[in-house]
């Protein structure tokens, strides 16, 4: 019985302890994601899947953002400790059982303004002036919708293939 009542009594103190801003609430503004649109470049208004697609960092520590994916959309995420991120999109052209793989390099360049949002949620980056570099293998052009990234409303870049 006694251990019973210094375990609530712990609990309680554990509770009181707590305050509001020791929890980051899930719709609190933090650091956003790229949204990316691919359209039709033979009719830029129309979206147009890319119907194998790998996105890969293009750096020393390279990891896969997606892989294989058949999409018109994709969120990815932008370097917060840098001014750039290289990325590799990888098309995959299958025919009967062959797979032709084509990249193109793409690099977002951008300028970073961190800001602190609260103890619980800590500090997020907006990303302003946003460029790119691209090698034009595959991707034939690239529009820059909204050169600031600071939502995930809507596309900031669209892509024509």
């Amino acid at each position: 019985m006694f251990k019973r009542i210094i375990v609530l009594i712990l609990i309680i103190f554990a509770f009181k302890g707590c305050t509001k801003d020791d929890i980051c609430p899930e719709d609190t503004a933090t650091t956003p994601n790229l949204i990316i649109v691919f359209n039709d470049i033979a009719n830029p208004a129309n979206r147009k899947k890319v119907e194998v697609l790998t996105v890969t960092t293009d750096d020393e520590n390279a990891y896969e953002v997606l892989k294989l994916v058949s999409t018109d959309t994709i969120v990815i995420p932008l370097n917060t400790n840098s001014d750039t991120t290289k990325y590799v999109f990888r098309k995959s052209i299958i025919v009967n059982t062959d797979t032709t793989k084509i990249d193109d390099n793409v690099m977002f360049i951008y300028d970073r303004k961190n800001g602190y949002v609260s103890r619980a949620c800590g500090f997020k980056t907006e990303f302003d002036n946003l460029r790119e570099e691209v090698t034009n293998n595959w991707i034939e052009d690239v529009m820059v919708n909204r050169n600031t990234v600071n939502d995930e409303n809507s596309a900031h870049v669209t892509m024509l293939h």
